[in-house]
């Protein structure tokens, strides 16, 4: 089975040629690292160009309003000072961002993906997350990109390392733009195959709307992990279907399937993290074989993915 998977990976990976148009992202952290040597007309300018991408970092950070105090108290604070060096470094140049910005996004209205219109703001900041949503922005970190030998992720686990690189970035934005407008939708009745097939759904969709997306970076893993995964699909298999995994309703299981984490012990001591996503994925692709005009966005729904028939269609077996 893992050759198929294989093969439809690349050719997900074909799809994802569109022209080029780039999407607008406003560089807050840029604007902001210079607002101490502005001039007062310069700061009434950028809070005024810039307000409502100002507004929604302040208000999902929690600061105070936007005005000279709150942003000067932002501009000048360790956050700031530490990271935007580092990111000016990795990230000398707004513009390729933005192209693979648009890609990804005219790449989703070809798969049937109808985002809302947004503001995209690059801000540096230390809050844990790298992507967040508000009413009307979306606000990327950049600290969170700036490579998995960067001095200031030294204490951080090496398999969360591996995902803070500039590559993963794009696949981390379709997973982002993806979740927020389709999330998973747990039920008490909701069994631990919903939960993978999900994530397998998130994991087809990053492989299509990044430009030329692979398998091994839409699931994180280096191209040896993939390869054991290759190798031991059908071992795999069997501890999830062997140990009563599959139907279990346990959410505590299935996060322990598709979280992050160094490996998966649940079914194997030796297989990578997030082995739930991969057996997903490999569910989907068994399934469109078979029934291949079933848009991407239906995928994603609790109508698709709580489907009791859906292992029987899919006629996946490990």
């Amino acid at each position: 089975m893992y050759a198929a998977a294989a093969i439809m990976g690349a050719t997900f990976a074909g799809c994802s040629q569109v022209e080029l148009k780039p999407t607008p992202i406003t560089p807050l952290y840029s604007s902001l690292a210079k607002y101490p040597g502005m001039t007062a007309t310069q700061r009434d300018s950028f809070m005024r160009t810039d307000s409502t991408e100002l507004l929604a970092m302040m208000q999902y950070l929690g600061k105070g309003p936007v005005d000279d105090a709150t942003l000067m108290e932002f501009a000048t604070s360790p956050a700031m000072k530490v990271f935007t060096p580092a990111v000016d470094s990795v990230f000398p140049k707004i513009r390729p961002i933005e192209n693979t910005l648009g890609m990804i996004l005219a790449n989703a209205k070809t798969h049937g993906f109808d985002f809302p219109k947004r503001h995209y703001a690059a801000v540096v900041w230390g809050n844990y997350k790298s992507i967040v949503f508000t009413d009307s922005c979306m606000l990327l970190a950049l600290n969170h990109y700036l490579g998995a030998d960067y001095a200031g992720y030294a204490a951080w686990p090496a398999y969360m390392r591996l995902d803070k690189t500039p590559k993963r970035m794009a696949y981390d934005i379709v997973e982002a733009l993806v979740a927020n407008e389709f999330p998973y939708v747990r039920t008490p009745e909701s069994t631990v195959l919903s939960r993978i097939v999900y994530e397998g759904a998130i994991t087809l969709a990053k492989i299509k709307l990044v430009p030329n997306g692979t398998l091994s970076e839409a699931l994180g893993y280096t191209t040896e992990q993939l390869e054991w995964l290759y190798n031991h699909e059908s071992e795999l298999w069997n501890a999830l279907v062997g140990r009563n995994l599959l139907y279990s309703t346990s959410e505590d299981v299935a996060e322990k399937l598709v979280s992050p984490a160094p490996s998966t012990p649940l079914v194997s001591p030796y297989s990578p993290g997030r082995v739930g996503r991969y057996i997903g994925y490999c569910i989907l692709v068994s399934y469109l074989e078979n029934n291949s005009t079933t848009s991407l966005p239906h995928l994603l729904t609790p109508e698709f993915y709580d489907n009791p028939s859906l292992l029987v269609e899919s006629a996946y077996g490990g």
